[in-house]
């Protein structure tokens, strides 16, 4: 009999899940996992039960009410994603991946922001504990500062008591479940390339070196370039910012550095347009005079640029393997740690 004939017949009440469960011909455990999503959202169960259930709610004018949802289960369908800055296009790329991927497990996406501060860090952390996430994903910056980590440590542990979910996003020495990429075998193989080029005066400008990843990639560039024979002095490398901004101080200070040099390695691409800005402010023609590399793959770069070198990082899919460690069950065998794949980019084209 037709949905809609059988929903006109039923008595005049708020349907409950019951309801369409009783409708759709399959149990009321079925029915919530169709309309409250379980940890796979929209995926959950097969498509003809999907149908049945979606069709039998839509008919009977049955609605989630998520404010139940929470009360019920003790714990919003939300989680929460922590990164340093909002502003550049890594962080802006992660937190899209997050949003689409959220979307489409029907969860909620509550980003914070911590301004690269410890003791903001810690605050929002403390605050996130009473707001009964799911999950929290943790994109900020790590460190090798020993005191720094350990409170964020202890900030994790209490969210993991409570039952909330861990999962970092980065390199890190602490041992939660995490996904990163291997900043260090990449950045070997795009400084292999150069030197196979025939590359020699090179400057590597990167993040503050107790910043793991931008240490990550400084060493792996600097190995991969002494693999071809080529070695970059200390005063050549130069700390500063892991940002834009950074990036033009750090060729700033190279300034009476640059004669000679074939190319200034920058460790994100936010860095390598600070350098392109600082050496076009000093009359320096790119990349006839200078060549500039980076680390991340900004499309509009690829775009300016054609013959640019950086290395791709898969930014949006950080968000689909962040959250299916941190709601898939740990039954699943979802492995604790996942190394995503990188694409290294010389001079415009793909590396093999």
């Amino acid at each position: 009999m037709d949905l809609e004939i059988i929903a006109a017949r039923s008595p005049v009440k708020p349907p409950t899940l019951a309801d369409v469960a009783r409708l759709a011909g399959v149990s009321t455990t079925t029915a919530s996992r169709v309309l409250n999503g379980g940890v796979r959202g929209k995926k959950s169960g097969s498509a003809e039960v999907r149908k049945r259930v979606t069709d039998a709610a839509r008919s009977l004018g049955y609605s989630v009410n998520p404010a139940a949802q929470t009360t019920k289960e003790g714990r919003a369908r939300t989680v929460a994603l922590l990164v340093s800055d909002i502003d550049d296009f890594g962080s802006s790329s992660i937190i899209s991946g997050f949003m689409h991927a959220a979307e489409e497990r029907e969860f909620s996406v509550a980003v914070r922001t911590t301004r690269d501060s410890p003791q903001h860090e810690v605050e929002l952390l403390e605050r996130l504990r009473g707001e009964r996430h799911r999950a929290v994903i943790i994109g900020t910056t790590r460190t090798t500062d020993i005191r720094r980590e350990a409170a964020l440590d202890a900030q994790l542990r209490k969210l993991e008591g409570q039952g909330t979910r861990v999962v970092l996003v980065g390199d890190s020495p602490l041992e939660y479940p995490s996904v990163t990429v291997d900043n260090r075998k990449s950045a070997f193989r795009l400084a292999e390339a150069f030197a196979g080029a025939g590359v020699r005066r090179v400057a590597i400008i990167t993040g503050p070196d107790d910043e793991v990843t931008a240490t990550e990639r400084a060493e792996g560039f600097r190995d991969g370039l002494a693999a071809g024979g080529v070695e970059v002095s200390s005063d050549l490398v130069i700390n500063a910012p892991f940002s834009r901004d950074g990036g033009f101080e750090a060729t700033q200070a190279l300034q009476d550095r640059l004669d000679g040099l074939e190319l200034v390695a920058a460790m994100s691409d936010a860095m390598a347009v600070g350098a392109i800005a600082a050496l076009r402010g000093m009359r320096w023609k790119m990349p006839e005079d200078i060549e500039v590399s980076g680390f991340d793959s900004v499309p509009v770069l690829g775009d300016l640029l054609p013959r640019f070198s950086t290395v791709g990082v898969p930014l949006e899919k950080f968000g689909e393997a962040a959250l299916a460690l941190a709601l898939e069950p740990e039954t699943s065998g979802q492995p604790r740690h996942l190394t995503l794949g990188t694409s290294p980019i010389f001079r415009g084209e793909k590396l093999l």
